[in-house]
């Protein structure tokens, strides 16, 4: 059985074009060679810095074997090293068979702004053992995705808690966002 990704995995050539679109950017800003060459390399190391490594997030996948996680570190210079292939990207291994139950859990994001255009959480709970839990984000997860990897878990006599019937409403293609926010729906 083939591996099932969630997230995207960074690729050389994302990295490129969105370095290209920064260099473009900062060329216009700086008014295309109107502006001191300084002020350009200002606005270059910026926009490389700042927006560049908020463009690409970690992600998982899964085999019927183990559970793959590819994080990326938190400080901006290091998370955009890694992205070029300078430095290594953290990676996590856990074996299926250490895994006693997993559940799949989704939580509304407290918005505390109009302006909080955030998404709500959808999340995979790996029960570990020993009061070790590990939360792997589900994003934007379709219904075959999802029923894949509950597959994948169940194959191993994993036990599956879908409390919330998730895969149903997945399956039906509802909106997970439009079910939990109706009125008296409490998270869990």
């Amino acid at each position: 059985m083939k591996k099932i990704i969630v997230g995207t995995p960074v690729k050389l050539s994302h990295v490129l074009i969105g370095m290209i679109v920064v260099v473009l950017l900062s060329l216009f800003l700086t008014g295309f060679g109107y502006q001191a060459w300084w002020l350009f390399l200002i606005v270059l190391i910026l926009g490389v810095f700042v927006t560049l490594p908020t463009c690409f997030n970690p992600y998982w996948q899964i085999s019927s074997e183990n559970i793959t996680i590819i994080n990326y570190d938190i400080n901006d210079v290091i998370k955009l090293m890694q992205l070029l292939g300078l430095h290594k990207k953290s990676k996590q291994v856990i074996n299926l068979s250490d895994v006693k139950k997993a559940a799949v859990v989704y939580r509304k994001n407290v918005r505390l702004s109009p302006i909080d255009f955030n998404p709500d959480y959808l999340n995979l709970i790996l029960d570990l053992g020993k009061g070790t839990n590990m939360t792997l984000t589900l994003g934007n997860v379709d219904y075959q995705q999802l029923n894949s990897i509950m597959g994948l878990l169940q194959d191993k006599n994993i036990v599956v808690d879908d409390k919330q019937n998730i895969l149903q409403l997945l399956r039906e293609n509802k909106n997970l966002f439009n079910h939990f926010h109706k009125k008296g729906w409490t998270s869990l």
